[in-house]
């Protein structure tokens, strides 16, 4: 990627967030009584800008943890650095404190730290080039997404709801008990709009024999995938056990971190590959990794945080196209339908990318102190 221009980072501000009064998924793994994010900003010398997003979902209070880390650590290793391509920022500091990582039992959390900075380096980059994400990559500004998390509680509203809005796929979270599981999937089998498809995610809750035995019940309502049916660390010949004795496509990715790890799952039979722009890899790791990809494998990006990583997941899947589609969560949440004022507006299932400089649209600062941490 040619982006013509020298950055030199002056500084960079952190911002930690916290919405509360909203709703959560209804999830295995458990609840969020708020929605965290942290959000940072990077700053050229020019005073030129770039927003980024850090995973922090979970526990409530991540974001405090690695905003810590970022003052204390990285910030330093920051301010000063030149570079023209955002991958080239990300491997300087991949370089100098990917030990220092290694050492404190934490190169996961320096993966998130990674990602939520190259997609501020990215905005960055395209303002000081004054050319906006789907000018600069050549392609539409529609990025197509899908309904993610639907709750059974208000599970007839919502399909009704993304429906009208163009949505095709919705998926829902299971994980819980098998009967009731199954009752929640049957219930919204029977409510899908035509030409629609239902995907399921149990976030890590089954074994693999347990993960045969639930798909086998599922199998009739055809789904489109079902998502980390089993840990994401399981090794590669269970994820191809579980692959030859199931006809649900599997899917995976947000928590898998390295190109090399995704394409060992791809080998192994997951179809669906899901990198979280926010806790590997930012936009330059999802857009290396979808060039590396065999046939049959598709790219999703996963998603769930604030509208400023929820925008740079959609450029990915604008940047790959009509085989891709964004995770866009269907519960209340401020921090993605008010902290960018109108930036994701979903018409005919898709949302259109911003057209003025940058890769995506700021937040604003009565948001930044309406919700700041």
């Amino acid at each position: 990627m040619n982006f013509n221009n020298d950055i030199t980072l002056s500084s960079v501000m952190l911002y930690p967030l916290n919405a509360k009064g909203g709703v959560s998924p209804n999830m295995a793994l458990g609840q969020m009584p708020v929605r965290p994010a942290l959000l940072l900003k990077l700053i050229d010398s020019d005073g030129c800008f770039g927003w980024g997003e850090i995973w922090s979902n979970f526990p409530p209070r991540a974001n405090l943890h690695k905003a810590h880390l970022m003052e204390d650590v990285v910030n330093k290793h920051l301010i000063g650095t030149r570079f023209t391509a955002p991958a080239e920022l990300i491997e300087t500091l991949r370089h100098s404190l990917s030990v220092y990582f290694l050492h404190i039992g934490q190169s996961e959390i320096f993966e998130h730290i990674l990602a939520g900075i190259d997609t501020a380096a990215w905005d960055l980059a395209l303002r000081k080039a004054d050319r906006n994400f789907s000018d600069f990559m050549g392609i539409s500004s529609q990025a197509q997404c899908y309904a993610s998390s639907l709750n059974s509680g208000d599970l007839p509203d919502r399909l009704i709801r993304h429906a009208d809005l163009g949505q095709t796929e919705f998926k829902l979270k299971i994980g819980f008990e098998a009967n009731e599981d199954f009752k929640f999937v049957a219930d919204a089998a029977s409510r899908l709009p035509e030409n629609s498809h239902l995907m399921i995610d149990s976030n890590q809750s089954w074994d693999v024999s347990s993960a045969v035995r639930i798909l086998a019940r599922l199998e009739e309502f055809d789904l489109l995938f079902a998502e980390e049916p089993i840990r994401a660390d399981c090794t590669t010949k269970q994820w191809e056990a579980l692959a030859s004795q199931t006809d649900i496509a599997l899917a995976a990715g947000e928590n898998i971190y390295g190109i090399h790890r995704f394409l060992e799952m791809a080998e192994a039979g997951v179809k669906y590959v899901q990198p979280d722009v926010a806790k590997w890899g930012g936009v330059s790791g999802a857009l290396a990794l979808a060039e590396k990809l065999p046939d049959g494998c598709v790219l999703w990006p996963h998603f769930m945080g604030s509208a400023v990583g929820q925008q740079a997941g959609l450029a990915i899947s604008a940047a790959i196209g009509r085989s891709s589609k964004c995770e866009m969560d269907v519960n209340e949440n401020a921090l993605r339908s008010t902290l960018c004022g109108d930036a994701l507006i979903i018409e005919n299932g898709c949302v259109t990318l911003p057209q003025t400089p940058g890769l995506l649209v700021p937040p604003s600062e009565e948001a930044l102190t309406l919700y700041g941490a």
